[in-house]
């Protein structure tokens, strides 16, 4: 093929693909505005405070998923559950907590 007739093919496809849409084409706008609602993303946090300790529940949708333990005079530490049927683990900084994302991507 020559030169020239490749230039001038790019010209129409390129022209085609950046024209205005046709009133034909026109988009109509969405039927309602979403409307977003932080608080169903955020977690409810119970505090309890005992004489020795201090406990910070986490749970989110109802379910109990960490607990921040703050013994007096002592550091705090945490208990995750990292799965719904497992066995709490202990953290004892909040860098070793936050590490890994622990997203529900569905449930069954």
């Amino acid at each position: 093929m020559n030169k020239n007739f490749l230039a001038l093919l790019f010209i129409l496809m390129s022209s085609l693909a950046f024209s205005e849409p046709s009133e034909s084409e026109d988009i109509p706008p969405p039927d309602e505005v979403y409307n977003y609602d932080p608080a169903v993303d955020e977690p409810e946090i119970t505090i309890i405070e005992e004489e020795d300790e201090f406990i910070e529940e986490y749970r989110l949708n109802g379910n109990l998923y960490m607990m921040k333990i703050s013994p007096k005079n002592m550091p705090p530490y945490y208990l995750i559950k990292e799965d719904p049927n497992a066995d709490w683990i202990r953290r004892d900084t909040q860098d070793q907590v936050f590490n890994i994302p622990m997203w529900v991507i569905g449930t069954f």
